[in-house]
């Protein structure tokens, strides 16, 4: 016999939750892990606690900070974010345009000079967007490799539908870094919050145990009907529901529905995004202090990024030992993603032992993860495909939000700003 509820939400990420505590009581959330929380969860390891990637809490909008806030209540501390560019063998301040004060006066002078030289020419890739805004010095040096890093991608490309995301400083910025006056960007995000214990997860906790029709372990098997009377298969059982919101992986998705049609099922494997792989190391001492995250541009580097445990709550890390948690980007079908966890631990550790100033000796702790869905990348035919999947997804009636769900790179205080907004109708079918 089928459960009725009034709203129904697969997934219970990050979003999932906040819609969960949006819609009322009145709402089931069907999540298929063990443990709530997608991409906002957090692991230990003989002590040390890490997230997926590094999670701060921030935003430029005060409400969508003082709400996400709330739901810690007083388990949060404020940290000054201390992030660095490894440049050559130096660290550079971040954002690196910002801190080419640090670098040698020829150098800087040619980053400057390639600056008020750029042409404007109207950008139809991100590579030419990096050039038009920032001169080829400046693009070539750091932010073309980093992004083909992370992105695994030539930025050439990759489109500009994300680029709001990039720090953008002004001339005068440009100008007193060039001439070695330091100077502070992206100041928006210079303090962030973060949970005082349990890592990033203690956010998704505190949302979850609000949520008592919370299901967790719940697979959903399949997914039919349509507006005001949808039904859908689970392992426990059938539920219906008058609506549908969706903010599981859009892969995930598509194999639970009745009827895709060719064309669509094509747009939804053209969209294109990467994978993580996450590298944990403990170690004794106090080495891994005094920054909160290290961009790392050199691709034969296997990290684009790697965050400092204790930098973001001294809980994370036992008593006399500091902690990393380093990053490393794979598009589906990468090697990278079978290479053998014992083999990627000593890769890591031998690349980064130098930079960061520890021995392999003094790692007591390492841990490798991997997770499918992470990053969203906006390559040139994105918006094409994207529109004809999510024209089929309105079609239907299903409701979707968040990173995955909507298939649009979010950041937590926009996944908050995107649940509002599907909860009040203004989007979420498209």
């Amino acid at each position: 016999m089928s459960r009725r509820v009034e709203n129904l939400v697969l997934g219970g990420g990050l979003t999932g939750l906040i819609l969960g505590r949006l819609l009322g009581a009145d709402t089931v959330i069907l999540e298929a892990n063990p443990v709530p929380g997608g991409l906002c969860r957090s692991h230990s390891c003989a002590g040390f606690t890490y997230d997926i990637g590094g999670h701060i809490i921030f935003s430029r909008n005060r409400d969508l900070l003082e709400e996400m806030l709330g739901w810690l209540g007083d388990d949060r501390r404020r940290g000054q974010r201390r992030n660095q560019v490894w440049y050559r063998e130096k660290f550079v301040k971040y954002p690196f345009e910002n801190g080419i004060f640090a670098l040698d006066p020829p150098e800087r002078l040619e980053m400057l000079l390639s600056y008020l030289g750029r042409d404007s020419t109207p950008a139809a890739n991100l590579e030419e967007w990096f050039r038009s805004r920032f001169g080829d010095a400046l693009s070539e040096k750091y932010l073309l490799p980093y992004n083909r890093k992370i992105w695994k991608r030539d930025p050439a490309s990759l489109s500009l539908r994300w680029v709001e995301r990039v720090p953008d400083p002004p001339l005068e910025d440009i100008a007193r870094a060039a001439v070695g006056i330091e100077t502070e960007g992206y100041t928006h995000q210079l303090n962030f919050f973060y949970p005082r214990s349990g890592g990033i997860q203690a956010l998704t906790d505190s949302l979850a145990v609000s949520l008592p029709r919370l299901h967790t372990g719940c697979p959903v098997l399949a997914v039919s009907g349509g507006e005001g009377n949808w039904k859908v298969e689970t392992a426990e059982g059938a539920w219906e529901a008058r609506r549908l919101f969706s903010t599981i992986p859009v892969f995930e998705l598509f194999p639970l529905l009745e009827r895709v049609p060719a064309k669509v099922q094509a747009a939804l494997e053209g969209l294109s995004y990467n994978s993580l792989i996450t590298v944990m190391l403990g170690v004794r001492g106090e080495s891994l202090t005094g920054k909160t995250a290290i961009y790392i541009p050199d691709e034969g580097i296997l990290p684009h990024r790697v965050c400092y445990l204790k930098e973001f709550s001294p809980v994370n890390v036992p008593p006399d030992c500091s902690g990393l948690v380093a990053e490393i980007t794979a598009p589906p079908g990468d090697p990278l993603l079978e290479q053998a966890d014992e083999s990627l631990i000593e890769a890591v550790t031998s690349q980064l032992s130098g930079i960061c100033g520890f021995s392999a000796a003094k790692v007591v702790a390492a841990e490798v993860r991997r997770f499918r869905y992470a990053y969203v990348v906006y390559d040139l035919d994105y918006d094409e495909n994207r529109g004809r999947v999510y024209d089929f997804l309105e079609q239907l009636g299903i409701r979707t939000a968040g990173r995955f769900g909507s298939f649009r790179y979010l950041n937590m205080d926009a996944c908050l700003e995107n649940a509002r907004a599907v909860c009040r109708g203004e989007e979420g079918k498209k």
